[in-house]
């Protein structure tokens, strides 16, 4: 065995869950009026700017802004699918593969990806159960915050702002984020947890957003990158995606997105998940 190959079979479920958890947030998050360069890998904190609290705009704003610029509620109200072409990668491992998400109106949902000879990851959820088929697991009937984080993906119209959702939402500031003048929003989750979500200053997209987490040294922020948008029909998709994790970088990359073409079979239960749902107690 190669050592990429037990590299991918040791990690496979761990950047399965990765994807899951970034995908949730933020894709298809919108586009720019105009395309930009790919956001660079880059370990400088958000770099704060002085501007009066009177200039900012809130965080309702922000995402109002943004959402108009996706195309909006309207827009996905009258799309039965979308179908995201692409890759992701991992760098520092010599790691690309290809990538397929399916989403259909109004909560079904799958991702697929092959991370080498054999080894694939896939995952759904067909409006009632979500499942997983994974290198080592096998069919998984998924429950708990695995649950959950699926449940989330496949909201059609979940990539749009609710502010509802948290305990507060706030403008704290303007930043340089990535190069790049941004307003950055603080999200507190009713359970306490702190997101941050920035927008760009002069674009009004979302330029990416970070998460506090807690590691063995203490506490970490972990950094999602927006970048490369372009128009697809009436949507505007951020094609390029970055996520740091402790030790390796998920690069996503949308080549093409296809509207109205995904089938209600394609979204269906596999047989391997069908099993064990109709599997005798």
């Amino acid at each position: 065995m190669t050592r990429a190959r037990w590299w991918v079979c040791r990690t496979a479920g761990r950047i399965g869950v990765g994807i899951a958890m970034l995908l949730a947030v933020y894709a298809p998050l919108g586009l720019a009026a105009q395309s930009r360069p790919s956001p660079r890998p880059s370990t400088r904190p958000a770099q704060p700017v002085a501007v009066p609290a009177a200039d900012m705009p809130s965080a309702l704003t922000l995402a109002a802004r943004h959402d108009s610029l996706v195309g909006g509620r309207a827009v996905l109200a009258g799309l039965t699918s979308l179908k995201f072409l692409g890759s992701f990668s991992v760098p520092s491992a010599g790691i690309e593969a290809p990538l397929e998400i399916l989403k259909r109106s109004p909560n079904q949902f799958v991702y697929r990806t092959v991370l080498g000879e054999g080894v694939e990851v896939v995952q759904g959820y067909d409006g009632r159960i979500a499942w997983s088929i994974r290198p080592g697991q096998g069919a998984r009937v998924l429950d708990g915050e695995e649950r959950d984080q699926i449940v989330q993906q496949a909201d059609f119209f979940g990539d749009l702002h609710d502010y509802s959702r948290f305990a507060s939402a706030e403008t704290t500031g303007a930043i340089e984020f990535e190069g790049r003048p941004a307003w950055e929003v603080r999200l507190v989750r009713p359970a306490g947890d702190t997101l941050y979500e920035f927008f760009d200053r002069e674009t009004g997209l979302a330029a990416g957003g970070a998460v506090d987490v807690r590691t063995g040294l203490g506490r970490e922020r972990r950094r999602t990158l927006l970048g490369d948008y372009k128009v697809f029909g009436q949507l505007r998709i951020a094609t390029t995606i970055i996520q740091r994790q402790p030790d390796f970088d998920i690069i996503i990359r949308i080549a093409f997105v296809e509207v109205d073409t995904v089938r209600e079979m394609e979204v269906a239960l596999p047989d391997a998940v069908r099993a064990l749902v109709t599997k005798p107690q």
